[in-house]
């Protein structure tokens, strides 16, 4: 063991003597006058942009399916083979169109029987006819009795009667004859027959073809009572105005497509439930939509959009702006000192890249748009207006594929 001198200091201790001195020495150099301070941070710059005031055309969306506005099964009345069909399956039909035409034969004979039947029935009444009034002249001379007389007019009555039921029998068998033939009974579009030529069909056979007329077109849906209130009382301002059928001045139904194009035909509501669904609180609604060109298919689910005729203002901003968190939604506002506050929001309607404000914020006030990761609530800024984001995919109306712009900027 290696002893130390008499009065020696460790190494260990000198060092850290000696940096204990060395933060002296800096304390003591920072508390002298004349001392340069460390420079204060600057504010962060932020981009920020002025709350406007629009008018946008606010709109409301629900699944629908579309019906069409006629429908006619065609079905067999009288049994017997098919001897000819006589329309292009899938094809437009026209009213009064021969479409099935079933063997006739057997009804034709039948025809005919009764029609001899007829002639029968006729012959026997004109000779009961005659006996009556040969017995009722002799009745006047007391050559025969009452009895007799009265004999000959109930053979009248019986007569009378069978040549009724030969008629109704007529008229029967050509009914049979007519049904032989099945015709289309309104203008529209025939689907696939069911049965081909030399099938043997009867009343029971089922649906031989269906027709639909498809212009125009319905659209039946479904809405929540309080959208069925504002459409009601938009039908009631409607009346007063003089504007005809309800809701239509003030609120237009539209359809977007499975692909998210916008059908280019305007609707117009035709029918209003009288009731609520108590299972699910909501009222059926149907509308029509002109269907010329056919592009619109009977069973086919849509998205129907109600869309506002008229535009209203109100406060937009940009969705870049719009923050969340699990209270909700909010937006950094900048003062007239320059200060960002957190302002909590309630959301309207999206339009495109810009979201209504329905509460919360005033037209003119500032907000922070970029750099909003630089600041917090509280603290000072450097304000530079920037641009609003554009579009990038053009949204214009209900009827863009994603979200829609209707705005006008007052």
């Amino acid at each position: 063991m290696v002893s130390m001198p008499r009065g020696a200091v460790p190494l260990r201790s000198a060092r850290r003597s000696g940096a204990v001195l060395s933060l002296c020495s800096l304390l003591i150099l920072g508390c002298v006058p004349g001392g340069d301070a460390p420079p204060a941070a600057e504010p962060p710059s932020v981009g920020v942009i002025a709350v406007t005031e629009e008018r946008v055309n606010p709109y409301f969306e629900f699944v629908g399916k579309t019906r069409a506005a006629d429908t006619v099964a065609l079905r067999a009345r009288v049994t017997g083979f098919l001897l000819e069909r006589a329309f292009q399956e899938g094809g437009q039909v026209e009213t009064d169109d021969l479409l099935f035409r079933i063997e006739p034969e057997q009804y034709l004979a039948s025809l005919a029987q009764a029609e001899a039947q007829l002639g029968a029935a006729q012959a026997s009444l004109n000779r009961a006819q005659v006996d009556l009034a040969r017995y009722q002249e002799l009745a006047k001379a007391k050559n025969v009795s009452q009895q007799k007389v009265d004999e000959a007019q109930a053979e009248v009555l019986v007569q009378e009667a069978a040549v009724e039921t030969a008629r109704a029998d007529i008229q029967k068998a050509q009914l049979n004859v007519d049904y032989t033939e099945i015709r289309a009974p309104i203008a529209g579009r025939i689907d696939l027959a069911a049965f081909d030529v030399g099938n043997l069909v009867e009343p029971g056979s089922g649906v031989l073809a269906t027709i639909n007329r498809m212009d125009p077109i319905r659209v039946a849906f479904s809405i929540a009572e309080t959208w069925y209130l504002e459409l009601a009382q938009a039908g009631a301002r409607s009346r007063q105005e003089g504007a005809g059928a309800a809701g239509k001045q003030h609120f237009v139904p539209q359809i977007r497509l499975p692909d998210g194009s916008l059908y280019p035909h305007d609707g117009w509501f035709d029918f209003f439930d009288n009731k609520v669904d108590e299972t699910t609180g909501t009222v059926l609604i149907r509308a029509q939509f002109p269907n010329p060109d056919q592009l619109l298919l009977p069973g086919q689910f849509v998205t129907v959009v109600i869309e506002r005729r008229e535009a209203v203002s109100a406060v937009v901003v940009p969705q870049a702006a719009l923050l969340t968190d699990q209270g909700g939604s909010y937006v950094l506002v900048v003062d007239d000192d320059d200060k960002v506050e957190s302002r909590r929001v309630k959301t309207g309607q999206r339009f495109g890249t810009r979201q209504v404000i329905e509460k919360g914020l005033e037209a003119g006030e500032r907000i922070v748009l970029y750099g909003i990761q630089k600041v917090r609530p509280g603290i000072q800024v450097r304000p530079e207006t920037a641009a609003p984001p554009g579009d990038p995919l053009a949204a214009t109306g209900p009827g863009s594929s994603g979200d829609t712009d209707t705005t006008e900027t007052d």
